[in-house]
């Protein structure tokens, strides 16, 4: 796989396996929210947002073509 400076290590991933990354991580923060330390749920949601983003950037290479 041959990847630009601007590609990231996850741009061969499918923006959909992306946002479902960032929906389950989002629904794994929610459920221990309480159990664990905040800093560990804290670390979860960081998860969610980066595949959040992930997702954002891949859906738009493969928009662009």
């Amino acid at each position: 796989m041959n990847m630009s400076e601007k590609e990231s290590g996850t741009s061969g991933y499918s923006w959909k396996l992306s946002a479902f990354a960032s929906v389950a991580s989002l629904i794994g923060a929610l459920v221990t929210l309480g159990e664990v330390s905040p800093i560990i749920t804290g670390l979860i949601l960081l998860a969610a947002v980066g595949w959040g983003f992930t997702a954002r950037d891949n859906k738009r290479a493969s928009d662009k073509g």
